[in-house]
């Protein structure tokens, strides 16, 4: 009797020891923030999910930002996930926003960097050829000059307006959306109440999570406090449901080529 006992206490104190270490793994909490050292691993921590994960991209225009483009980044790296920033240059090499911070920071956490404007004030389906390729080569100067002669790839038409012929004969591929968040519509105000500023966010999100499905394309701003509240909001959102966030390079892929506008991944 007293060696069956000291079996069973032999292995309850084994199996405590057992549990004990597999507490020391970080877990997400799909219900809510990550905690502690799971933001170090989130992405990556549950081994059953299947290697074929709904994709979309989310993109961001008009940056970058000093703050929100930098706080953007980290929230999207809490979930191992990358954007594509398309940045207007003279944000870029100019004080407006700070923007040599912003860029520079997300381009070093992985995140991709396209096209946008110089000045954004054109429209490339009603400017001339000069001012077309002022807008276009001036903000591929001023990217590079930042972060070096890194290949750039990719542009996106302010407002989504580009002939077709500066479409065929453009050396880069051309990125539109179908998912349009409107966040500008929602940007906070001084005007705002607590419960003002919710429906702001809570409207972007809606937004997001009413249209989005497999290779989508998700156009947001990161200038926008709001935008960054709502990004939060998002991202644990499309986690939950099963989406990675990968820059447009790794959703589109081979189908990626220059003279094409691209708005989705093709089923």
């Amino acid at each position: 009797m007293k060696k069956y006992i000291k079996v069973i206490a032999i292995f309850l104190l084994l199996t405590t020891l057992f549990l004990a270490s597999c507490n020391n793994k970080p877990i997400y909490h799909p219900a809510g923030k990550p905690q502690g050292d799971d933001i170090a691993v989130m992405g990556t921590v549950d081994d059953s999910t299947p290697s074929g994960k709904k994709r979309v991209a989310i993109t961001y225009d008009d940056g970058p930002h000093n703050v929100y483009t930098k706080k953007i980044v980290d929230e999207l790296s809490k979930y191992g996930f990358k954007a594509t920033f398309f940045v207007v240059g003279n944000r870029v090499d100019g004080t407006a926003y700070n923007g040599v911070a912003g860029i520079t920071y997300a381009y070093e956490k992985g995140n991709e960097i396209g096209i946008h404007a110089y000045t954004h004030t054109e429209y490339y389906n009603k400017c001339s050829d000069d001012v077309y390729r002022y807008e276009i080569d001036n903000t591929a100067k001023a990217i590079k000059n930042v972060l070096g002669d890194i290949k750039i790839n990719m542009m996106r038409p302010v407002g989504g307006a580009i002939s077709s012929d500066r479409v065929e004969t453009s050396e880069y591929s051309i990125i539109l959306w179908n998912v349009d968040t409107e966040d500008w519509k929602y940007k906070y105000s001084s005007d705002d109440t607590e419960s003002s500023a919710e429906e702001k966010v809570q409207a972007i999100v809606d937004n997001v999570m009413n249209q989005v499905s497999d290779g989508s394309i998700i156009l947001m701003h990161d200038i926008y406090g709001s935008t960054y509240d709502a990004t939060v909001i998002i991202l644990e959102k499309l986690y939950a449901e099963g989406y990675e966030v990968v820059t447009v390079s790794e959703l589109l892929g081979d189908s990626l080529s220059a003279g094409k506008k691209f708005s989705r991944k093709s089923e």
